[in-house]
């Protein structure tokens, strides 16, 4: 049992490293925060537009980790718009792998109004698990996605919502968690913002007649996420290890290769719509989210795609019509004169 429980967490460990969430993240300014885990403990850097290391942050520019002396594997970096520092770390604090999300302020300092000492280790209880996404919620909050283990080792995908200070949204699911339906095997992708609140959550579905991708939606007030209407993606078959979900404008698009996060956080209407051709991502372009979720590109695209509306009936041809009419009666009135 001990050996088969110690097989579990292994799996475990090797998909935190293989299936997680952005590790990098840009600012509108250029800005970019970058988790470095090659060292140990892991940095938090943070460069200014010209690619310089920003020494006003950390220790010239650069951040040591401290996860309260844990083991613990980070698998996720977002930065929201109001420049405070959200970090996705699986914990082994307990001796089984368990969830713990850090905030830290603009400056690197702890947030302490955040869980205790800027840490939330809220989980929704029983489950072993390994984070593998999370993003900010308009209202401090947080949504967090991570792949369940069963006793067997065997794994679903979890979704479940923190509170602007930390605690787990016992609402939220059946006590705080929701779980893929079916019994097929399943692990999520990536979570992804798009406009008004709304989030989604990409799943990589591994067993069954259908495997592949599918697509979850939540909005600010649902109980529950509803699978969205598109078309599944290739099959298990497929290397999706490094597929990601991102709103595109006019609906949801997969991208492959590394994510780099855009700064999320707020509403989708506090920020000036940015013009289409600026943000669209080229088709197949990877590694790159040139996306800001929450500038209602949808509403620009549409303005600029939109015909003017007004008078659009074809009155060229109408008239050229009526004067042909008026001729034919004409030269038959005439010839009707002759006959008489």
């Amino acid at each position: 049992m001990a050996a088969r429980a110690g097989a579990a967490l292994a799996l475990c460990l090797f998909h935190a490293v293989v299936l997680a969430g952005p590790m990098a993240v840009r600012g509108p300014d250029g800005t970019h925060w970058r988790v470095n885990d090659d060292e140990e403990p892991s940095l938090l850097e943070r460069k200014l537009p010209g690619g310089a290391l920003d020494t006003a942050f950390g220790k010239a520019g650069r951040l040591a980790l401290d996860f309260g002396g844990i083991d613990a594997s980070v698998a996720v970096l977002r930065v929201d718009t109001s420049g405070r520092i959200w970090l996705g770390v699986t914990s082994l604090a307990t001796g089984t792998s368990s969830p713990m999300v850090q905030r830290l302020q603009a400056n690197g300092m702890a947030d302490t109004s955040w869980g205790a000492a800027g840490r939330s280790i809220a989980s929704p209880v029983g489950q072993r698990l390994m984070v593998v996404d999370l993003l900010p919620a308009d209202d401090g909050g947080a949504w967090v996605t991570g792949t369940l283990y069963g006793s067997q080792g065997e794994n679903d995908t979890g979704l479940w919502r923190l509170k602007p200070n930390g605690a787990l949204e016992y609402g939220f699911g059946a006590g705080g968690l929701w779980k893929r339906p079916g019994l097929e095997r399943s692990r999520p992708l990536s979570l992804a913002a798009g406009p008004d609140g709304v989030v989604a959550l990409g799943v990589d579905v591994l067993t069954g007649p259908k495997p592949g991708r599918e697509v979850y939606v939540v909005g600010p007030k649902d109980r529950q996420p509803r699978l969205a209407p598109m078309p599944g993606g290739p099959t298990s078959d497929d290397d999706d290890d490094d597929v990601y979900l991102l709103w595109g404008g006019l609906g949801w698009l997969w991208r492959t290769g590394l994510q780099t996060a855009e700064l999320s956080g707020l509403p989708a209407l506090t920020m000036t719509p940015a013009p289409a051709a600026a943000v669209a991502p080229a088709p197949g372009e990877a590694g790159h989210i040139a996306l800001n979720p929450f500038a209602r590109v949808d509403a620009a695209a549409s303005a600029a795609t939109t015909p003017p509306v007004d008078d659009d009936l074809p009155w060229g041809w109408l008239l050229a019509g009526g004067v042909g009419l008026l001729g034919l009666f004409t030269v038959w009135w005439r010839g009707r004169g002759k006959a008489a």
